[in-house]
């Protein structure tokens, strides 16, 4: 994105500095969560220090490692929609077999598409892998969303026959098979 003129602006405590050198790459070394502190960084406080226009058509892409769902649960995802024509998540611990963390994920799932249409689903070959009614599943799932106020501006994607996009999904742990998406 960075190269093609888009502004880019990463958040991560994890790391020293960003992995990309590039003038249109802004850093902070900072995680995004709930709260704001030395290390923390609300997204609410993450658009107001940045000075996103909501006119833009802004993307966001989350990979907080687990914290995303208590940051869902924080904001009103009608924010998101203001600012953000596309948001992108990495959802961890998407296990529907445990019945109370499914409910909490599940709770913030619905208040996303409220706002939002999933256009893109891949399975994680590297975190929990496990085999239930004769398929393999991840528990984490990286989702891209179409902001609703521009969906009508598409049209439906033809079926795909293994549920993987070509030149689009890889496997994320290049040592595993990758995860095919098969509907029943």
């Amino acid at each position: 994105m960075a190269d093609f003129g888009y502004q880019v602006i990463e958040y991560d405590g994890s790391i020293a500095h960003s992995p990309y050198t590039h003038p249109n790459i802004t850093f902070h070394k900072k995680f995004v969560a709930s709260k704001n502190s030395d290390s923390t960084i609300t997204l609410e406080s993450l658009l107001n220090e940045n000075q996103l226009e909501d006119s833009a058509e802004n993307i966001l892409q989350i990979d907080i490692e687990n914290v995303e769902w208590e940051m869902l649960e924080g904001i009103d995802i009608g924010i998101l929609a203001r600012y953000f024509t596309q948001v992108i998540f990495e959802f961890h611990g998407c296990n529907p077999e445990e019945e109370q963390g499914f409910q909490r994920r599940i709770t913030q799932l619905k208040r996303l598409n409220e706002h939002f249409t999933p256009i893109h689903l891949h399975l994680n070959n590297h975190g929990k892998i496990f085999y239930s009614k004769s398929l393999f599943f991840s528990t984490s799932l990286e989702v891209s969303y179409c902001n609703n106020k521009i969906m009508h501006h598409f049209k439906a994607n033809q079926k795909l026959e293994k549920g993987i996009l070509q030149n689009l999904d890889s496997p994320t742990w290049v040592s595993n098979p990758e995860i095919p998406i098969r509907f029943l």
